[in-house]
């Protein structure tokens, strides 16, 4: 008869290490997790189309799904299809003076709040970037925690 050796530790034979039901199944528990977290980056990823583009980006609206909404102002465009850059995310810091909701940038310049692009036409942008807080505040700078939308005009 195996001895017990504290909570859950049976030592049977001389030689073996003790054997533990808890840490097997962590152990277990982490090579699934491992595994499954594995699987998904592979499903997730999005392979280029043979012109070396991908195929859609969450963080990025081109000038052909610009065009292809038929609406004449930017506001409309993005609100169509991708109303998540005009999310309020709250407030981002206590001490730092930081915007709460997306602002507007032109080319490189501060343009307005996201309400200014109801007057924007949708001819003029080759393209719209959406920038993450940490993204915006990276590239444009720390008040920008409430993340950036990117117009590039067609005539930069």
């Amino acid at each position: 008869m195996p001895e017990i050796n504290g909570p859950g530790m049976f030592a049977g034979a001389v030689g073996l290490a003790a054997f533990d039901p808890w840490r097997e199944f962590v152990r277990r528990l982490i090579i699934g997790a491992s595994i499954v977290s594995v699987v998904i980056m592979a499903c997730h990823a999005q392979p280029p189309l043979p012109d070396g583009t991908v195929a859609s980006r969450k963080d990025v609206i081109t000038q052909e799904q610009i065009l292809s909404t038929g609406y004449t102002n930017i506001y409309d465009v993005i609100a169509r299809l991708h109303a998540e850059y005009f999310r309020d995310r709250g407030a981002v810091s206590v001490k730092l003076n930081q915007h709460a909701r997306a602002v507007v940038f032109l080319n490189d310049q501060e343009y307005g709040i996201p309400e200014t692009l109801r007057n924007f036409s949708a001819s003029g942008v080759a393209e719209i970037r959406y920038y993450t807080g940490t993204d915006a505040s990276a590239k444009f700078g720390s008040q920008y925690g409430g993340g950036v939308i990117q117009l590039i005009s067609r005539n930069q």
